[in-house]
This record gives C-alpha cells, sequence and structure tokens, in this order.
C-alpha cells in the first residue's frame, strides 16, 4: 500500500527543483505567491511539469497575477474556493491546498463535484482524523508531512510595526530579511510578507509526521509532501530520506511536533 504514495516537495523557488528531486521527490509544486505570471516562467513550469500553488487570498486586484496561472490541462493547486470555479469553468486539474478546510466527507464531495482531484488536508486535523478521512475514499488526498503549518494570513504588513512604510511593498528592502513575531508564550514565529503586503505567520517548529508515513499510506492518502518553503532545501531533503526510509518500513525518529493541538499557540 505504501508504495502507491506519491513523494512531493513544495519549494518558493524553480531552481530548487532539482536537489528536491534527487532526494526522491517526484512531484513538485512551487509557492507562486510571489512571482509574476511571466511568459517565460509559464512555460518553464509546464515544460518541468511543476505545479504552481496560489494564493489563499484574491481580490479583486489579485487577480491579473493569480488567474494566469490556471490554464486548460494544467495541474494547480488553489486556495481559495473562487479559484477553484475558475480552475473548473478552464478545465485545470486543479488540486486544494489545505487553507480550504475539509473536515468531513461531505465537503471532500462537495469540492470535488466543484472540480478538485484531490484536497490537502489541513495540519488541524489529528492523524487519526486524517487517516478515517482517507479511508472513506470521497476524494483523493493529500498530507503535509514536513513542514512549518502557517499559523494566520495578515491582509496588512506586520513589518509596519516596526519600519517606516511607503506602501511600495514590493521594492521594500525589508522584505527579504528574517522576521519573526513574538507572541505572549514567547515563540518567536516566522514571518514572510509578499510583494502585495501580507503577511503570513508560521509556526516555530516544523509539523513532522514523517514516522507515521505508513499509516497514512496505509489508510490510502495518495500524496505526502515535505515543504522546501517554509523550512529549507536541506531540512526537505533530510525529510524526504527519513520518508522514504519510512515506507520502506524502517523506524525513523520525529524532528518536530507530531500535531498543532500540542503547541497551545495563541
Amino acid at each position: 500500500m505504501s508504495k502507491n504514495c506519491e513523494l512531493c516537495a513544495l519549494v518558493r523557488s524553480i531552481d530548487d527543483a532539482p536537489a528536491l528531486r534527487a532526494a526522491g521527490a517526484t512531484r513538485i509544486y512551487l509557492d507562486v505567491i510571489d512571482a509574476q505570471p511571466a511568459p517565460e516562467l509559464l512555460a518553464r513550469v509546464a515544460e518541468e511539469g511543476v505545479i504552481p500553488v496560489l494564493d489563499e487570498v484574491c481580490r479583486e486586484a489579485d487577480h491579473a497575477r493569480v488567474d494566469p496561472w490556471l490554464r486548460g490541462g494544467m495541474p494547480a493547486a488553489v486556495g481559495n474556493v473562487s479559484e477553484l470555479a475558475l480552475a473548473h469553468e478552464c478545465g485545470a486539474l486543479v488540486e486544494t491546498r489545505s487553507c480550504i478546510p475539509v473536515h468531513n466527507t461531505s465537503t471532500l464531495r462537495l469540492i470535488g463535484d466543484l472540480g478538485a482531484r484531490l484536497a490537502w488536508l489541513s495540519p488541524e486535523l489529528s492523524l487519526d482524523e486524517a487517516c478515517e478521512l482517507a479511508r472513506a475514499d470521497a476524494l483523493p488526498l493529500g498530507v503535509t508531512v514536513y513542514g512549518r503549518p502557517r499559523i494566520m494570513t495578515c491582509e496588512h504588513c506586520a513589518l509596519q510595526v516596526a519600519y517606516d512604510c511607503n506602501r511600495d511593498h514590493a521594492h521594500c528592502p525589508h522584505r527579504g530579511e528574517a522576521h519573526w513575531l513574538v507572541n505572549i508564550d514567547d515563540r518567536a514565529l516566522p514571518v514572510r510578507t509578499d510583494a502585495c503586503g501580507r503577511s503570513r505567520i508560521y509556526l516555530d517548529e516544523p509539523l513532522d509526521l514523517v514516522p507515521y508515513a505508513t499509516n497514512l499510506a496505509e489508510a490510502g492518502v495518495a500524496r505526502l509532501l515535505v515543504d522546501a518553503a517554509s523550512t529549507s532545501v536541506d531540512e526537505a531533503c533530510d525529510a524526504l530520506a527519513r520518508l522514504r526510509r519510512a515506507l520502506a518500513g524502517e523506524s525513523v525518529e520525529r524532528h518536530g511536533i507530531e500535531g498543532l493541538a500540542q503547541t497551545g499557540v495563541e
């Protein structure tokens, strides 16, 4: 059963794809939140078989940046229902990101009716809940087994608290620097701000379900993903190596938390 799982990786740059493929990923996802859909990049994504992962926020002004990634017969992962509808309309091979929450089989069937071919499960689900949904066989499922979960998306730039802001977010000299939001229990939560001035806040430690890969595979999960966008390429390659060993029946150690319920993040 475990051999039927496809190993996937999420990258922030298409240039990172070869390293993840060499580590064992056969399906590469590209975070395009900060990428403009230039013709040369669209062509390269198609040529290399990379799947664009679209924004979870799409206001009217965002359509010119987001919509071109959805193309008939080409795969994409969408983060909101409006883009799911557009993907279905244009014939894209669409998957739903974990920010479109699916916590029961009724929702899985509904998004399947709306055109989704696969749903990525929320990191808020427990291992048992993920396995239960997979066994229901309502829609093919994917699970991120290694990566820092996104705690929240803030539509306003969090960096404005620390720096003067001229509202030219795309050319902000601070966006490329490392920043953290320290919460009430002194957790330093990484902050990433995009060119639209939206900040995404991530957990300070990775969620690691790699030791439970066989449980997920045997329950029927179709794709297992390691996240090199919220961690690093080296960490993701290490996670892929552990993932391959786990699916081969070896015992592997855990390099992070088992679930969000353990953290008590406020």
